[in-house]
């Protein structure tokens, strides 16, 4: 049995994350390249914490796809971590 205050955790996180992709999509729409590195390294470093690889593996690939200001591919990665959120 898994202890209650992870899971409550993971509660949160989840809760987290949710706000934390919009925010993404808002700062993808205003091209807002300090914002969307933040926000995804926040996401990839809570993502490993809590026992999702694949979408801190994407978190950590829009924190460097930054550099290439491709707003659609960044749009992209964030709509694959949306599709991956599903706790």
């Amino acid at each position: 049995m898994k202890d209650q205050s992870f899971e409550d955790l993971k509660t949160l996180f989840a809760a987290d994350l949710s706000g934390k992709i919009i925010a993404l999509k808002a700062a993808i729409r205003d091209a807002n390249w300090d914002a969307i590195r933040t926000i995804s390294h926040q996401i990839s470093g809570a993502a490993t914490s809590f026992g999702y690889p694949e979408i801190s593996m994407l978190a950590s690939e829009l924190e460097r796809s930054v550099e290439q200001n491709s707003l659609d591919y960044l749009a992209d990665l964030v709509k694959k971590i949306s599709d991956l959120f599903v706790l």
